[in-house]
């Protein structure tokens, strides 16, 4: 019962739909016709807009959001939640950061920020499991705790400043691509791939789309959960390590709650269902670039940046609701 759910998790329609259907039900449909309208709208207030330097920029400030969505948006399809992402996010740049200026080669301290982030999802892990604490409670209280280790391993301040060779992770380029782009697009492919065309991925659906399925099919339930806890703490590890390289410090005010709902909107307003079991990489991608558009377009355009706020609660509510009616169409034609 599992798998079936999870394998027609990915349809957006039932058998009789034409395939011209199936593309304008599409959650990213309605996205790339909201990014098109905001585009337009920005393009006739702002001649810099369009230029080459601005699309660039809001390609790269959507960088983060995707690269921490990928990992939150396959825990959220396998049926979990982490609100930890953005002080894992910052404990990655900072545990990365104070290895670099002691003279750890970067490659090292990379993979030790890495790896001190992979941990610390084991534990939420382990807390929400065998302490049976709700997810969001267990990671809310990791994010609190996490802050607070944050400012005390640092006292405050930045770590700064970091090799130039480390800078060049996401400074430098490839034919005129910024680097830190083409991680985001290695990071979509791997994410992808996994999501969509391996066993893994399979099981992943079928555990967010109905756990006790899952339970009664012989997925191994608590390993899924395990390494879906690890890979979200990771990606939120290698977004903050990426941005620290992008700006050529560790802050200690880069990540936070706003980082952390941003990752998380980015991956709703994606398409992927809170409730679990339904997602895609493609939809995630969209909409971590509309969230960059919005903060651009707002301040090209002169609008207050308060705005931004509403914009994106707007719109994250209207796609929680569109979720609703999507997943009410897809069973109801089983």
């Amino acid at each position: 019962m599992a798998l079936t759910v999870a394998s027609g998790a990915r349809d957006h329609g039932g058998p009789r739909d034409s395939w011209l259907t199936k593309i304008l039900v599409r959650q990213e449909t309605t996205l790339i016709a909201v990014i098109i309208v905001i585009g337009v709208f920005a393009s006739t207030r702002s001649d810099l807009f369009l230029s080459t330097s601005n699309l660039t920029e809001i390609v790269r400030s959507s960088v983060i959001y995707f690269v921490m969505a990928c990992g939150a948006a396959l825990l959220i399809i396998g049926g979990g939640l982490d609100f930890s992402a953005g002080a894992v996010f910052t404990l990655g740049a900072l545990s990365t950061g104070k290895l670099l200026v002691g003279g750890t080669p970067w490659p090292l301290a990379v993979l030790a920020g890495l790896g001190i982030c992979c941990v610390l999802g084991v534990l939420n892990f382990a807390v929400i499991t065998y302490l049976h604490v709700p997810p969001i409670i267990a990671t809310i209280g990791s994010f609190y705790m996490l802050t607070g280790l944050d400012n005390l391993v640092t006292g405050g301040n930045d770590v700064l400043p970091l090799p130039d060779a480390f800078q060049r992770i996401a400074q430098g380029d490839i034919g005129g691509i910024y680097n830190d782009v083409l991680i985001a697009v290695a990071v979509g492919l791997a994410f992808w791939f996994l999501l969509e065309r391996t066993r893994f991925g399979v099981n992943v659906r079928a555990l967010g789309g109905n756990r006790k399925a899952a339970v009664g099919n012989g997925l191994r339930v608590v390993r899924l959960d395990l390494a879906l806890y690890v890979i979200a703490a990771g990606t939120a590890a290698l977004a903050g390590i990426v941005y620290a390289s992008r700006v050529g410090a560790a802050q200690v005010t880069a990540g936070g709650t706003s980082i952390t709902l941003n990752a998380i909107t980015a991956v709703l307003i994606g398409g992927v269902s809170l409730l679990g079991g339904l997602g895609n990489i493609q939809g995630i991608a969209v909409g971590a670039v509309l969230l960059s558009l919005i903060d651009n377009a707002l301040v090209l355009t002169g609008i207050p940046p308060q705005y931004n706020s509403i914009v994106i609660g707007a719109i994250l509510v209207g796609a929680v609701a569109v979720d609703y009616l999507r997943r009410a169409r897809i069973y109801r034609k089983r």
